[in-house]
């Protein structure tokens, strides 16, 4: 069981439906072309530096159940139920940081 979460770059209100139709098109990609904007770049250094991505060495102890997804606008993260609480509070901090739209499907 995990926490789906994702958060992207977002200068104007979209409605709900548009925010879930982004992140399942999103999700649905392993490879996402183009390298993160800066933005985006600086969340993932941040989150990474806290919680490292998900590896066949580290998936014991990692709050990931799935590695993170990132494409130029967005990062997506799969978070451990069990570490959910802890993962969603840094998330929800470094969006606000990098300024950052958060969703959780």
């Amino acid at each position: 069981m995990s926490v789906e979460l994702g958060v992207w770059l977002g200068a104007e209100p979209i409605t709900a439906q548009e925010a879930l139709r982004r992140y399942l098109v999103w999700s649905r990609s392993d490879a996402v072309p183009g390298e993160p904007r800066p933005e985006t770049a600086a969340f993932y250094e941040e989150l990474t530096s806290l919680f490292p991505d998900l590896t066949a060495e580290n998936y014991a102890v990692s709050p990931w159940s799935a590695p993170l997804i990132v494409g130029e606008e967005f990062v997506l993260m799969d978070a451990v139920f069990p570490r959910a609480g802890e993962v969603c509070r840094v998330v929800l901090e470094l969006a606000w940081r990098h300024p950052l739209v958060l969703f959780e499907p």
